[in-house]
């Protein structure tokens, strides 16, 4: 292995190593290897190793990548090593979290994310505390999670009314937690907050802060739904 790396132990003895490969290409090895250092499994990237690393019994390992032009970027891959396969492959619709787990009792991969949780993937690579996720998000302490998160949720569509001011009431907090005073992320959290405004049918308050939005960043994205709201609100 010409560039090992972040290697990890579980209590079995089994291990795993990502190879960083050497060169300029965007490629990298994970393997897994039994304690004599018999390899169990190795998997072969087209994208640069993110992290990695091994249940506690080594029954499963995974490691996830960083984007790439190719199937293989920004994907999270999580293999059974008893029976020597991949389990799948999927794009990390939970994001980058702090640190990965598998329960080993039901083969979920668990998402850890610092002062919010752990979240779960099934067995069959499907993200299903997507809601709960996006709750934690709302209510976290920072303003960044708060405002992705409601633009998120808001773009899924078929949201009630009582969820929509749900994500107008977080990015209001979003805006008093700093977000209003970072030049980055303020035309983002009116633009969200328009978002919000115009499903819930408020219109006035939407053209206010889309306007808003669009004089401190003319690219933000809403012209045309500030003249949509515009019109609506001259056909009242």
């Amino acid at each position: 292995m010409p560039r090992p790396n972040n290697g990890h132990v579980c209590d079995t003895g089994v291990f795993c190593l990502e190879d960083w490969h050497f060169g300029s290409t965007l490629s990298g090895t994970f393997s897994v290897f039994d304690p004599s250092g018999s390899v169990i499994l190795a998997k072969e990237l087209t994208a640069n190793i993110f992290t990695s690393g091994i249940s506690r019994h080594g029954k499963y390992a995974f490691c996830a990548t960083a984007n790439s032009p190719t199937d293989h970027g920004n994907k999270v891959f999580l293999f059974d090593l008893v029976n020597r396969v991949e389990m799948y492959s999927v794009t990390p619709k939970a994001g980058w979290p702090d640190s990965y787990e598998v329960d080993e009792s039901t083969g979920e991969l668990m998402v850890l994310f610092k002062d919010m949780g752990s979240f779960r993937y099934n067995v069959h690579g499907q993200f299903i505390d997507a809601d709960q996720l996006g709750d934690a998000n709302l209510n976290s302490s920072r303003y960044d999670r708060i405002i992705l998160a409601a633009e998120k949720i808001l773009g899924e569509g078929d949201l009630t009314d009582e969820r929509t001011l749900e994500v107008l009431t977080a990015v209001r907090r979003a805006r008093t937690l700093g977000a209003d005073e970072n030049p980055a992320w303020r035309p983002t959290a009116l633009k969200v907050q328009g978002l919000a405004h115009e499903q819930l049918g408020q219109y006035p308050e939407a053209v206010q802060v889309y306007e808003e939005s669009l004089a401190l960043n003319p690219k933000i994205g809403v012209k045309r739904r500030l003249a949509s709201v515009t019109k609506r609100i001259k056909a009242e």
